[in-house]
């Protein structure tokens, strides 16, 4: 009985070390490369799916030194303002491209702002922002680096932003500790 204790205990400590493992590595992520709108691409939205950017833009992180991809068809892309985001205007763009296949680097934190350089495709949804945060953050955290807003979000409480930036960064450690109780433990338990 005491045996099977003890196996089962190693088995769940090295699934344990495993997951903190899993989750180490995924803290040290570096700088990603996003394909705009994932398999449905850059194109004008089904009718009744015209946010479909803000949700695919609200399911990711972005940082600095990441870069979107924009793959398209008989279209275009544009960063421009904000003023040119709610009025799909591109008039006046900072950046555009119209090559079908183009690659845009966050250089910066803060919103970027994208629209089709077709009136018509821009005002059915085929428009994207993109809130970028810091630089990908290893294992330290940088006390002197506000806290990001979440994703479309144009006021985010500073505080809940700090305590979750707090927790994330506390998970592999968290993880890493798990085992190490749970084998204490059962040595404990096996001794009495």
């Amino acid at each position: 009985m005491m045996m099977m204790m003890m196996r089962s205990t190693c088995n769940l400590t090295l699934m344990l070390c495993i997951c903190a493992l899993v989750v180490a590595s995924m803290a040290a992520e570096g700088p990603r490369d996003f394909k705009v709108g994932d398999e449905f691409g850059w194109r004008v939205p089904l009718q009744n799916d015209s946010a479909v950017y803000s949700h695919w833009a609200s399911s990711n992180r972005f940082h600095i030194g990441d870069s979107l991809s924009f793959v398209y068809d008989k279209d275009s892309v544009m960063e421009v303002d904000k003023w040119g985001f709610y009025h799909c205007n591109g008039s006046d763009p900072i950046t555009a491209f119209d090559n079908g296949n183009s690659t845009f680097d966050l250089d910066r934190p803060g919103l970027f702002y994208f629209i089709s350089g077709s009136n018509q495709h821009c005002t059915s949804g085929q428009r994207l922002i993109v809130e970028v945060m810091h630089i990908h953050q290893h294992h330290d955290h940088d006390a002197s680096m506000p806290p990001s807003m979440s994703p479309l979000s144009n006021s985010a409480s500073p505080y809940a932003s700090a305590s979750a930036s707090s927790a994330a960064s506390s998970l592999p450690t968290a993880c890493l500790l798990i085992p190490l109780f749970l084998t204490i433990a059962s040595f404990r338990f096996i001794s009495y």
